[in-house]
Formats: C-alpha cells, structure tokens, sequence
C-alpha cells in the first residue's frame, strides 16, 4: 500500500474526511498489516496525525502538488509505505512514523505559500492534451502561455512565456535540464523539431514558473521562466495497461504500460515501469507526415524502510517527419486551401532526430534535519535534416509565374554560382572541392540538396542538500554539466546523395561546448507561526564556451573563439497568510541566459566581438492567494526588464558580423487563475492574462519567437507574436463510470511583422560604425514590428469524454473508452503571419532585386477527433 493512500485511510478510519490536491479522499483502502490490536491501535492514532499534518500542508488542491522532494512519493508517482514491515516494538513503530511526520511536514511546507506566480499541471490535465498535442502545447492551459505548432504531436513547437520565447526559457526534467545548453531551447536553428526528449506519455506533472523562480527550483539560463516536468515513476503496486487509437489526418496512436510492483510486496523492495508507444499522423498541413517512437525504463530501489531511493531512469525517443521551415504564401492557402503545402517534388524538410536521456539518482534520509540527494544524467540528442529544393527553380531569378518564395533551407537559395568552382569562395581542398556546375550543369542545380548531421552529448550532476534547522528550511545544491556538440553538411543535386568528406563537405569537424559550474543555496525562513515566510536565496554560476572551427572559407587558418562568463543571480521572496484564507505574495529575481555558442563566429570578413556577454533580466511580481478546500483564486503583478539582450546582424554587401549586447525589452501585466468545486462532480476553472511587452531601445534582433526571423527592432515598438489576452476557462465532470472536461482557450491579439521593400537603400539613423567604416543597415529587406496590423485574436473549444466500460472479466480491472476532439466548432484562423518579400539578389545599392509583397502565414489546426480505447489489467 502506498504512503499517501495509507494516510488516506488513516484520514477515513479517524472519521476524517478532507481534500488533498483535487482529490477527495475518501475509503475504502483495506489497511493490512500484520500487527496486534494494541499495536495498531498506537499506528493509527499516530499516523493520523501524520497524514492530517500532511493534508493542512498542501491544501492547494486547485492546483495538484509540485514535483515532490520528499522521499515516498506521490499516488501519481508511486509511493512506498512509510510503515516498516516484520517485527518491532509498537513505540519502535510510533517512533519511525514521527520522524516521518516532522519531514514531510516541512518539506510539504516548503511548498506552501511559495513566493512565485507558479502553475501545476496534472496527469488529468496531461491526458486532456492527448495524442495531437505536445509537452509544449500542454503548457497554454497555464496563464500568460503561448504556444503553435504546425502539425500533431511534438512537431515544431514555437512557444513565449509572457512574451519570452523558449530559447530564453529554462526546462527541467526531475530537477535535470532540458532545454540545449548551448542553443537554448530545442536546439539550433531548425535542429530536433521532430519529437523530443521526453513525451506526453511519459510525464506525470509539469510546473511552470514564470520570471525568475525560487534558486532551488530555477533552471540554468532564463531570463523568461522555468518549466518543471517531472517523469512518471513505478508504482509499489503491480499494473498494466494497453492502449490505442485512432483519429483525424490518419492519426494513430499504440503502446503498452508496465508496472512491476515492489518485488515480494516488500517496502524495500525495487520496483520498475516499462512503457512503450509509438504513433503516426499524415498531419493537417499536406505533406507533413510524421512517425514517433517513445521509450521509458524507470526503476526505484528503496532502503532504509522506504526511506530513501536509489533511482534509474532511461528515455529514448525518436521522431522522424516533415516540416516546414517558413510559413506559407496567404495566397496560395487562399487559392488552394487551408492544407495547402508546396509538393515533395518541389521543396521538403525531411528530420530523423533521437533522443537518448539517461539518469540515475540517489536520495537518501541522513535523520531528521538533513535530506540529501544527488543525479548523475547523461543526454545524447541526434539530429538529422534533409533539406531539398528542385532544380526547376532557380532562386537567383525572379519568376513572375511563381511571385511567392518557396524556402526549402538549401543552399541554392542563399549562394551564387559565383561562390562555387576553383578559385572561388567555396573551394578549399581538404573541405570542399565540389564543382556543382561541371556535375549539373548549372550551380543552382548543383546545390539544391542539403544535409546536416549534428548531435549533442550533455554529461552532468546535480547534487542537493535540505537541511531543517529550527525556523529555517535551507536547500543547497548545484549544477556541474558539459554539453558537447559535433556534425557535418553536405550539398549534391541530388536526395539522397554521395557524403564523401573533402569533395562535398559543405562543412566538417570543429564543433561547440559549454561548461556549466553552478552553486546555490536557498533558505526558507518560518516567522510568527509560520505565517510569515521568507525565501532569500543566490546562484552562482561560471560557463566556460568555445566554438571551434578547423577549416574556414574566409581565413587561411581555422580558428577557435571562446570566453569564460560568470553570473550572480540573487532572489528574494515573501509570503504572508492573512485572515480568511489569504496568502500575500511577492518576490523579485535576476536571471542571465549565455549567448548561443553559434554566434561564436567570425563570420566572413570578421566579427565586431568574439563572444556576446550574458542577457539579464530583473523580474518582479507580487499577488494574493485564496485557498479554501472548495475554492482557489489568485492574482498577481508582474514586471521584468530584459537589458544586454542580445543583438546580432551581417552586412552582406561587407561580410562584417555584429554580435553585441545592446538591447533591452520589458513585459508587464496581471495574471489570474481560479477554480471552484461546484458538486463533488463538478468543478470550474479558468485563468486569463494581459501583457504588454515593448522594445526599450532600437536594434537589430530576432524579432519573433520563430528563429528563422532577424531584422530590426525600433524603440517603442511592441514585441510580436505575443498575445495581449490570453484565457483558459472549462468545466470538468466526474461521476461513477463517467467523466468529461470541456476547455475553451483564448488566444488575443497579436502584434506581427512586415519587411521593408527589398530596394530601399537608406540607412537607419543611428546604425553606423565610423570606427569599422561601416556606413549603417539599409532598410532593405529588414524584417521590423508590424504596428499598423495585428493579428485577430480566436477561441477554440476542446472536448475529451470518456467512459469506463463494466467488464465481468477477471483479468481486466478498467475499460476505458475516450473521445477528444480539439477545435470543437472548426474554426478557421491564422496562429502566425507576417508580410515579406522574396529575397532574390539584383543590380541594386541593397544587393536584392525589386519583388512583390505578399503575406505568409500558418493556419491552425483544423477540428480534430481521436477515439481512443484502454485496458488496464
């Protein structure tokens, strides 16, 4: 029986009956343990008062509990007893379980009444997401979160927490990061946008802190907010569970869960969980399809009476598809419908990417004043692109047949037949001697086929000491990582095509890393009956990052740009319960995010820096809580300036590249989020937000949480792509074999982007560098903050439904029918647009021909259906 269900019928066998989460306990749990009467007598009055301190601890029942860092686990995550089993005195018993009591209590404690805006989601919430969604798209049930993609499942997801983009943002899986170290993010540009290292399936609960979070629960590098997953873990009781579906766009959905249960139903004893799922979709955009593969092996190992956990986690996932590297021509999707997408005989993004994650943890009960623990982990992330652009098309010459531009990401889009061939620019034996004109015939030809092989490897530790010291709750710990990253590019006329290094290696060898020593300590201070609590707390962090190239078109020698940063990042929180139920809250933090190691370039004629220093971003916000076991409501301010934002631009016409920290930006708004036990079967949620966000100063900067746009920011200006509004509201329903969720979600206005007429030869006033001789950047082709144009706002209304069949079969314990539709009423609307010019070089002061504007755009998924069955045995 596991810990929490054990205090659970403690609860009811007091006469008890409270709420925990957004469950209400309730009997029967059959409490069986081989005991005298006298000594069960001692355990239940004992336990009771543990498992009601428990209850007090975390009424938030709105929101389920945060990733828990005390040793049994949750019911979600499958817990241990607490009770030790065989012989032992009754006051031996009494003893163990408060030694428990003062533990959890306080670390149950210590996430109450936090100082942050935080959000939770659960496995309800998660299950709600289903196949067609991703562990992003999950994200926009929480406030001030914006999130598209442009097909089902985990594909290119593009994502803003208040109007911060992923790249920016921290990602945590168990405590271990997420995100690239050295892109932010997914990754590089274009890089590991099919799949991703940990899915839906395998979550049991994800938290998201926007700003600057709390040091013992902030992730390496963010100046937006950091995203806590947290993994599915076995439980100590044996299960299993075969699950399948089938929907829209040829969707299908199949896998299978295992749960060992602890080995002789003893309390140390080790447990596993096996799952495995795969899925395919032809998805909702033409040409798109998309394959996964998910893998998860979790193992715990109890000692010390369920104590303390020796845990092993692997995940390997994979993902292989097409996707879109740009929006598409409005015109076209006009013309030819919302589905619209330019053939495979003319242009593709083909990706096979693999995630292999790998983690092994340790937490272990020292007494009752200390808790430590410690992970190893080891990520290896591989990403393979093939982009493909047919050689009807020339992109050097304007073609009235077809005004629209077709980006396929090959190279014949972005060089000249005048770059290839001896003597030329790309032609330096022991890299590149390729001759696409004499092989093809003509250059363009000759190059319009690309692939690119990287992959990452990230080793590191991340120790953790709690230490309970009278009205201090103090947490100490860190993060010692490298991430390493490797690969290569090929070009040929041809998909697929001959990979011979030193003939048609595009590029080969060199590579980047980052170096990451991080240290913090964090104190939770209790005042006046621990209505008053008080978090300060540091991080320390030193990043040693280099990038090193062997072989370079542009210098006779390879080269190797590195720097070492350091940050310190301060925070400080306050909370306070007022009567009737209130909670007071405010904090304020500093966060700093290290440059990508790809603008560690000299680029071709040169570079204004060798490495950009960090981005900063001071956070504030301040709100109240109400918390009753019937009703949740909170509210809260916030306030963050980003400053030393990173800037970056190339002067075609000179090759000199600017990488510098010049920028800064400021989001501010209100969040609220309630929820209300209508019956014990009806409950009412919903959350909404406002956000302003502006540039404080001009300069060039990628100008939408799509990594493919660079242009020019000008004071004033609003950030685009982020959402003014944005709202969740629904109604859940859970009665005996029944259950449904019906959630509505509001996506606002949106600022969007326009690009300055391809010939426009003047200079922006104030971009000159008379030191570099530089003359400034023309307007031409800058891609700039649209103020005359937002996008329309739109709500979408999604329904999951489900139904447990009775069965009169010994084996199968549920049947479970379910039915999710997405976009209920089929609305037709845009998630991205913007207006542009097709780039084509021409004989003018800019260096680009004379076009045609025109508006490109992604449309949002259309009404999806998935009908899905599953067993549990």
């Amino acid at each position: 029986m596991r810990h929490t269900q054990l205090c659970n019928a403690l609860i009811v066998s007091c006469g008890a009956r409270r709420e925990l989460g957004s469950m209400v306990l309730r009997g029967p749990w059959e409490l069986s343990m081989q005991v005298g009467t006298s000594r069960k007598r001692i355990l239940l009055i004992t336990a009771c008062s543990v498992a009601s301190g428990m209850v007090f601890s975390a009424r938030v029942w709105a929101q389920s509990a945060p990733a828990p860092i005390i040793v049994p686990s949750t019911p979600d995550a499958g817990a241990a007893p607490i009770l030790p089993t065989g012989s032992g005195t009754p006051s031996a018993q009494a003893v163990h379980i408060a030694k428990i009591r003062k533990i959890y209590h306080r670390l149950l404690l210590k996430e109450k009444n936090i100082a942050a805006a935080v959000s939770f989601i659960d496995k309800h919430q998660i299950e709600a997401e289903g196949t067609s969604g991703s562990i992003q798209s999950l994200l926009k049930q929480t406030p001030s979160v914006n999130e598209y993609q442009q097909g089902l499942g985990q594909a290119v997801p593009v994502l803003t927490i208040r109007g911060v983009r992923n790249s920016q943002l921290a990602q945590t899986l168990d405590g271990i990061p997420l995100q690239d170290l050295l892109s932010g993010g997914q990754g590089s540009f274009l890089n590991n946008n099919v799949g991703s290292p940990v899915t839906l399936g395998q979550l049991s609960g994800t938290a998201v802190y926007p700003g600057v979070a709390p040091p013992n629960r902030q992730g390496f590098a963010t100046i937006g907010g950091t995203i806590a997953y947290t993994l599915k873990k076995p439980s100590s009781t044996p299960s299993a569970e075969i699950f399948g579906g089938y929907g829209s766009f040829d969707t299908s959905h199949l896998g299978f869960e295992l749960n060992t249960g602890a080995y002789k139903n003893q309390i140390d004893g080790i447990r596993a969980l096996f799952r495995y799922s795969q899925s395919y979709t032809a998805g909702y955009i033409d040409n798109t399809n998309a394959r996964y593969g998910d893998l998860l092996l979790a193992l715990d190992k109890p000692y010390d009476d369920g104590l303390s956990h020796l845990t092993a986690d692997v995940i390997y996932n994979r993902g292989q598809g097409y996707v879109l590297t740009s929006p598409l021509p409005v015109p076209e999707l006009q013309q030819n419908g919302a589905s619209f997408n330019f053939p495979k005989s003319d242009t593709y993004n083909r990706q096979n990417d693999k995630y292999l994650t790998v983690i092994l943890g340790d937490q272990t009960y020292i007494n009752q004043n200390v808790i430590a623990s410690a992970k190893v982990f080891y990520i290896h992330n591989e990403s393979d692109q093939t982009n493909y652009l047919s050689p009807a098309f020339n992109p050097s010459v304007y073609n009235p047949a077809q005004p629209y531009g077709i980006d396929g990401q090959a190279l014949s889009q972005f060089y000249t037949a005048s770059n290839f061939g001896p003597g030329n620019t790309f032609y330096k034996p022991g890299l590149f001697t390729y001759n696409p004109s004499a092989v093809f015939g003509q250059a363009y030809a000759g190059i319009n086929a690309t692939q690119t092989d990287s992959h990452t490897t990230t080793i590191g530790f991340t120790p953790r000491v709690h230490i309970f010291a009278g009205v201090n709750n103090i947490t100490v710990g860190g993060l010692f990582a490298k991430e390493t990253s490797a690969g290569s590019q090929y070009i040929y006329g041809t998909d697929p095509m001959p990979q011979i290094a030193g003939y048609n290696s595009f590029a080969l060898g060199g590579g980047a890393q980052r170096t990451i020593y991080t240290v913090f300590a964090s104190d939770k201070i209790e005042l006046l009956n621990n209505k008053l609590q008080i978090e300060p707390g540091i991080s320390l962090t030193g990043v040693y990052s280099s990038n090193k190239v062997p072989l370079s078109y542009f210098h006779s020698q390879g080269y190797k740009l590195a720097n070492y940063g350091k940050t310190a990042e301060p925070y400080l929180g306050v909370s306070y319960q007022l009567p009737y139920n209130m909670v007071a809250f405010a904090s304020y933090g500093k966060g700093a995010r290290f440059a990508p190691t790809t603008d560690y370039s000299l680029g071709s004629a040169g570079s204004s820096t060798s490495a950009p220093k960090p981005e900063i971003v001071h956070a504030y916000q301040a709100g109240l809580r109400y918390d009753t076991p019937n009703l949740y409501l909170k509210a809260d301010y916030f306030y963050q300036k980003i400053t030393s934002a990173f800037s970056f631009f190339t002067n075609y016409n000179t090759g000199l590249s600017s990488y510098i920290n010049v920028g800064a930006q400021q989001f501010s708004g209100v969040e609220a989020s309630g929820k209300y036990r209508l019956t014990p079967s009806v409950v009412l949620f919903g959350n909404a937000s406002y956000n302003r966000a502006r540039y404080l100063n001009s300069y060039s900067a990628s100008v939408t949480p799509f990594q493919g746009q660079f242009g020019y920011a000008f004071k004033g200006d609003p950030v685009t792509s982020a959402p003014t509004w944005l709202g969740n509201f629904g109604v859940t329903y859970n009665h005996g074999p029944y259950s449904a969720r019906i959630a509505g979600q509001y996506t606002g206005q949106q600022y969007t982007t326009f690009d300055y007429n391809p010939t426009n030869a003047a200079y922006i006033p104030g971009t000159a560098q008379p030191a570099s001789g530089f003359p400034g950047i023309q307007y031409g082709l800058q891609t700039a903050p649209n103020k005359a144009f937002l996008l329309p706002g739109f709500l979408t209304l999604n329904v999951l439904l489900k139904y447990n069949v009775p069965v009169h079969f010994q084996s199968i314990k549920v049947l479970t029918l379910s039915l999710n539709v997405k976009n209920l009423l089929g609305l037709n609307y845009y998630n991205h647009f913007y207006n542009v010019y097709q780039q084509i070089s021409g004989n003018s002061p800019t260096g680009f021909l004379g076009t045609s504007p025109y508006a490109a755009a992604f449309y949002g998924p259309p009404r999806t259906i998935f009908a899905s069955v599953s067993a549990k045995f």
